[in-house]
């Protein structure tokens, strides 16, 4: 791009506006501007407008794409409206930040990814959870052999939640709504990042809470069968998870393991009001429960105290300086939009695995998934 500083619009004022994207447009005030939102409600309690004097705000998505001014659109509203969104936003020369999921069907993702390409567009999705600090972790051990030949990885995201959630868009039966394409489309990015497709998928998705609409997930198990390599990667997320410390990664190979537990800290401290450019940011006020196993003259041994250094605070502020350099530079984005398609694919076979009960090849055609 010619300009210095990047025009921002964000659709949307709801959470993940204001604490998974407008922070980080502030944080980088020297690469973007926080130029306009499009809000279509505006509450006392809740208005752009008086957030955020400065910048300009909107009623309609489509009166905001009639300013030339602006070069990058940021869409966080619901799941069932990305598609259309995206879209429009794309035939009006904007480039685009899609929160996740994607969309709900790979078709729609596909398309939307065609259109980019014709139109010389940048079009990236929000898959934050790739600059966790325990994921960047094990990214490392992973690329530096320190487990040997990994055959097994577990990925959750449980927490203890047994109560209705209050009424909302994620508990009304609407496309991409539900615990797989809420969590489960990070759990399923990470593990596709490590290894790639894998060939089999057999889904379980289920509903914990009682009293909840059926249709809805809430908890799901997944296995990702990686026949070529002898890996099996299970992703899970469960609301009845009675436990003080929660499971997030256990992960074994040949020459070590490497067990983690609980969330990176990065939400909460946004959720707090903690600056993404502070110099704490994305530490844990509690040291990071972790160990990491291998074997040492033939004994097994925790080797975890010897690396910390590898271990580094997790990096959310990333995936928009990455994105910086991809519009000023002609660098590659964040997040391969191509790559974000094949999971919601997997999502999909996930979903109609579940339904059928039954594992799947990912790399046969299904009719109501392609």
């Amino acid at each position: 791009m010619a300009t210095d500083c990047i025009n921002v619009a964000v659709i949307g004022y709801g959470l993940s506006a204001k604490i998974f994207h407008i922070p980080f447009m502030l944080a980088l005030s020297s690469s973007f501007n926080l130029y306009a939102i499009v809000q279509r409600n505006p509450q006392p309690n809740n208005d752009a407008s008086k957030d955020h004097p400065r910048t300009k705000t909107y009623k309609s998505t489509e009166e905001m794409l009639m300013n030339p001014s602006i070069h990058l659109v940021i869409i966080t509203t619901t799941p069932a409206t990305h598609y259309s969104l995206c879209k429009l936003c794309l035939e009006h020369q904007k480039h685009v930040v899609v929160e996740k999921p994607f969309t709900p069907t790979q078709k729609e993702a596909g398309e939307l990814i065609e259109l980019a390409r014709q139109r010389r567009l940048v079009l990236t999705v929000y898959q934050n959870r790739r600059w966790d600090a325990d994921f960047m972790f094990l990214s490392r051990l992973h690329a530096d052999g320190v487990l040997g030949r990994i055959v097994e990885l577990e990925t959750h995201f449980d927490r203890h939640r047994p109560e209705l959630p209050a009424e909302s868009w994620k508990t009304r039966p609407e496309p991409g709504t539900g615990a797989i394409y809420d969590l489960g489309v990070h759990l399923i990015d990470q593990v596709f990042v490590l290894f790639g497709l894998p060939d089999r998928v057999t889904g379980v998705l289920g509903t914990q809470r009682q009293g909840g609409a059926e249709e809805i997930d809430d908890s799901f198990t997944v296995l990702l069968h990686y026949d070529a390599i002898s890996l099996l990667a299970t992703v899970k997320a469960a609301v009845v998870s009675p436990e003080t410390q929660q499971l997030r990664f256990w992960v074994r190979g040949e020459k070590g393991s490497y067990e983690k537990y609980n969330l990176d800290c990065q939400e909460p401290q946004l959720k707090a009001g903690m600056r993404p450019d502070e110099p704490s940011f994305g530490e844990a006020a509690e040291e990071e429960a972790y160990a990491v196993t291998t074997a040492v003259d033939g004994r097994l041994v925790h080797i975890e105290s010897a690396m910390k250094e590898q271990w580094k605070p997790g990096s959310y502020i990333s995936f928009y300086k990455t994105l910086a350099r991809c519009l000023a530079h002609g660098e590659a984005p964040p997040v391969d939009a191509e790559g974000a398609r094949q999971i919601i694919r997997l999502i999909q076979l996930v979903k109609l695995s579940s339904d059928r009960g039954m594992t799947l090849s990912v790399q046969e055609e299904h009719k109501s998934v392609d």
